[in-house]
């Protein structure tokens, strides 16, 4: 769907989109990244997709709601990923 979006708006050879894995990122799943910026978004809807576009592709404001926080990116620390059983 976001292929189309983005050819619907005339940017097809512009704007490229790629299908991933989770990036590491499953726990905050379906997530996607959007470069040059590295912004990272989580929790994405296929309702989220036309505001993504529409606000960050086209029109350079990322969609703070969907925007994941820095310190849950690439970390094992991060509230959402599951924690490791302890060992007694």
């Amino acid at each position: 769907m976001f292929k189309e979006k983005l050819a619907a708006r005339g940017l097809k050879g512009k704007v490229r989109a790629n299908q991933s894995g989770c990036l590491d990122q499953c726990e905050h799943g379906p997530n996607l990244v959007v470069y040059p910026e590295a912004v990272w978004y989580g929790g994405v809807t296929l309702a989220d997709v036309e505001e993504i576009v529409a606000s960050h592709i086209v029109g350079g404001k990322p969609v703070e709601r969907l925007r994941m926080r820095e310190s849950c990116i690439n970390t094992a620390s991060c509230e959402h990923r599951p924690q490791a059983a302890s060992t007694k």
